[in-house]
């Protein structure tokens, strides 16, 4: 079954075409990348998919239903949306915040139950949070920080999370937790989507990567189809080395 497909779908800002006949599904259960350069299209593309952006031209559906017709608290048990940045304005505990998770579920006035208390407990031993649930969230490093915001999303108990450039910033400690964390919840079922710069961690994670180039798909595929030196080349404009990841037996680029 697909989780999210895309039908034709374009977008633009203030009359430049952004997107461009874009045509993908992801199936439920895939970990997918989408990789491209700057201004490519991919943050546009995951919070399309998010519900987030709203007038586009085409067709988008989530388990099989047009997303224009799925109310956005109805859409936030389905799709946890992590943001490339988020800035918290107040102070609160890590663990206030990934309770904020819990909303979607909830009606005005109406207070935590059972499922919730469980969902927020889950959602934090999984990030691996629980020694900083007490804490204010501005004092803890930016690599926390950011394992909190997915906290938070999986505190929603989504089908599919969508992820946009989790890693970005972070040291490498940080980088590989994220990614471990993310390979763990889709061997558990999770449909995973996040958007990376990082050509090595996407080669080395996904199983798909959607390959953007100037708005349009440029080529679909494993990471051995994706990472190839004359894509690189003909996409990011540099010349570069292959060679297969030891371990992990993925393809892996050095520049040359």
């Amino acid at each position: 079954m697909k989780a999210i497909e895309l039908s034709n779908v374009n977008f633009s800002y203030n009359d430049k075409n952004v997107l461009k006949d874009i045509n993908l599904h992801i199936e439920k259960g895939e970990f997918t990348g989408i990789i491209g350069p700057n201004g490519a299209g991919k943050s546009t593309i995951l919070r399309i998919m998010a519900g987030i952006l709203k007038n586009f031209k085409g067709d988008v559906r989530v388990l099989n239903r047009d997303i224009k017709a799925i109310k956005q608290k109805e859409l936030a048990r389905v799709i946890g949306f992590v943001p490339q940045e988020t800035h918290f304005q107040h102070n609160y505990s890590v663990e206030d915040i990934v309770t904020m998770g819990r909303y979607p579920y909830l009606q005005p006035f109406q207070r935590f139950g059972k499922d919730d208390i469980e969902a927020v407990e889950w959602a934090i031993e999984k990030s691996g949070l629980d020694e900083f649930r007490a804490r204010p969230v501005k004092f803890i490093s930016s690599g926390e920080r950011q394992m909190v915001v997915i906290c938070r999303a999986l505190a929603q108990k989504p089908e599919i999370l969508l992820l946009d450039e989790p890693t970005s910033h972070l040291d490498i400690k940080h980088q590989v937790r994220i990614m471990e964390l993310l390979k763990d919840l889709n061997q558990n079922g999770m449909t995973i989507v996040v958007v990376n710069h990082d050509l090595n961690l996407s080669s080395q994670f996904c199983k798909k990567l959607i390959l953007l180039h100037k708005g349009s798909i440029y080529k679909t595929g494993t990471p051995e189809m994706i990472i190839d030196k004359k894509i690189v080349m003909d996409v990011y404009g540099v010349e570069t080395e292959i060679i297969i990841h030891p371990q992990r037996k993925t393809p892996q680029i050095f520049l040359k």
